[in-house]
């Protein structure tokens, strides 16, 4: 088993990417605790994992994430993994609705043979910039922040971030989300520079379309057309991605830090 013996705390754990990451690791030995905003959803996924445990965290609060990491310490006494998997995608329900409106009447335009410019940036409000950066950005730091300590204390680690290839590519979409994810980025490669003498490895995974219920927020056709931009025209599944989330994770990538993937399709190549 790669991750025998080790212990790994990954936020977004409820759903989609991060609950296929806590089975994974679970499966490769891994003691997982899954952190999630919605402690219903997080409970349900790792109460079929053995050696985990599920536990609500809002990633934007820095007091909470400063008490579940010292949580982590005082139940387990170590940590060898962390894996920033929360995010959103919008910062409210009416933001979200809007960013669907807006791709149904591109696509509906497109089918017509016309071309609509979508306009994003003027709805955009300092609120909705501030919540999404809280979540997408400010919550990998603090976590992070939490996580180095005590990763020094149980002799390194590996650390892997969420990004998206939307940071790596330029597309038309609501401004908050692209610049979390870039941060990220710019983060991840700071972070591994600092921490490669503590044996502390940092990595991001910058994916394209994967089947979670953030996508399937969207309408079919608008998933389907977001699928078919890429030379591979087809949604990765959840599992997909743990399993590069794995190899970062173990040390089948002990020389791998400061690196972006991205399993995009070949949407970014």
């Amino acid at each position: 088993m790669k991750l025998a013996g080790r212990i790994a705390f990954i936020t977004g754990a409820g759903s989609g990417i991060g609950a296929a990451t806590a089975r994974l690791f679970s499966e490769e030995g891994a003691t997982v605790i899954g952190a999630d905003i919605s402690e219903a959803n997080v409970k349900e996924v790792m109460s079929d994992i053995e050696r985990g445990e599920g536990i609500a965290l809002d990633v934007a609060d820095s007091t909470a994430v400063r008490e579940a990491f010292d949580y982590v310490e005082k139940r387990y006494g170590a940590l060898h993994v962390l894996v920033n998997g929360a995010g959103i995608n919008a910062p409210t329900r009416e933001e979200n609705q809007r960013l669907v409106d807006v791709n149904v009447a591109v696509a509906a335009a497109h089918k017509r043979g016309e071309t609509l410019h979508p306009d994003f940036l003027s709805g955009v409000t300092d609120e909705h910039f501030d919540r999404v950066l809280s979540v997408n950005l400010k919550g990998p730091f603090f976590t992070i922040r939490e996580a180095v300590p005590l990763m020094r204390r149980s002799g390194g680690g590996s650390i892997v971030n969420i990004s998206s290839v939307s940071a790596l590519v330029g597309t038309p979409m609501p401004l908050y989300y692209p610049a979390s994810k870039a941060g990220v980025l710019g983060m991840t490669r700071a972070a591994a520079g600092e921490l490669a003498p503590h044996n502390i490895r940092v990595n991001a995974v910058a994916p394209g379309a994967v089947d979670t219920p953030l996508l399937r927020a969207q309408p079919d056709e608008i998933v389907d057309s977001i699928a078919g931009v890429q030379p591979i025209p087809s949604l990765a599944q959840p599992e997909d991605l743990a399993q590069t989330m794995l190899f970062l994770a173990s040390d089948d990538s002990k020389y791998y830090t400061g690196q972006t993937l991205s399993p995009s399709g070949g949407l970014y190549m």
